[in-house]
């Protein structure tokens, strides 16, 4: 599995581990526009999940087995202090889920544009497999005033997905729902969302905040469903505040 640690494993006084969780056709390069914004004492963990961007494999069968790999990913860093966990999108699921099956790994967790039910398109499936990528469709998922070549470094990621050639389902989605369970999350939580995202919309994120105990949520106007890649400052704006929030707290 393809990682980066742009700022090595550093450990030890107020310095955070963050690992970023991309979504379905994504990879670490989601995440490149946030960095320069994020504070020097996150340090980030991107990550490509198998059948992603430059990891190996196909994609995972069910989003239990990535929520196991990243806790196997996390032992081969010998890495023991609980961690920052943002996901987005699919990658928050896998981030809701990892942190209610290896909560002693989470110490707070931030939700990006996500929900606890998520239903892959079928087309989007079926150009997994076919390798017939329809990229220009995909554009309605940004903000009209998002340009270009913005827009390109998320769809480029999508045809270096691989799927397994037997998938009917993407990580079984279809059998999973966490809606009855999130409101077992008593860590901090930090909910991002987007006010224009077309493909999960923000009544989502409203949910995640009702449901899960120490939420906060935070509403990025004109946002996208790539948000962090359409307004990384702001974003990480939020990300960065709610790094210092204390256990129970939400933001000032």
């Amino acid at each position: 599995m393809y990682y980066e640690t742009p700022h090595g494993l550093l450990t030890g006084g107020e310095q955070v581990l963050t690992l970023l969780i991309h979504g379905a056709g994504g990879s670490s390069q989601h995440w490149q526009p946030l960095l320069p914004y994020l504070l020097d004492k996150l340090c980030p963990i991107l990550i490509d999940l198998p059948g992603h961007g430059l990891s190996g494999g196909t994609v995972p069968s069910s989003i239990d087995e990535a929520a196991i790999l990243l806790d196997h990913f996390l032992t081969r860093l010998d890495v023991e202090q609980p961690i920052y966990c943002i996901g987005h999108s699919l990658g928050g699921m896998i981030a809701q889920r990892f942190a209610m099956l290896f909560p002693e790994r989470v110490a707070k967790l931030a939700l990006i544009t996500t929900s606890a039910r998520i239903q892959i398109h079928a087309d989007f499936l079926e150009a997994a497999l076919t390798g017939k990528w329809d990229l220009d469709a995909f554009r309605l998922s940004f903000s009209p005033d998002i340009p270009k070549e913005i827009q390109n470094l998320v769809l480029n990621e999508y045809p270096k997905m691989r799927v397994a050639s037997d998938s009917s389902d993407f990580m079984d989605l279809s059998n999973l729902d966490l809606r009855a369970k999130i409101s077992t999350l008593t860590i901090p939580t930090l909910i991002i969302s987007g006010d224009d995202d077309v493909i999960i919309s923000p009544r989502h994120s409203r949910f995640l905040h009702k449901e899960i105990p120490y939420s906060t949520l935070v509403v990025v106007p004109h946002g996208g469903h790539y948000v962090q890649v359409e307004q990384p400052e702001r974003v990480a704006e939020a990300l960065n505040r709610f790094s210092y929030v204390s256990e129970f707290d939400t933001f000032p």
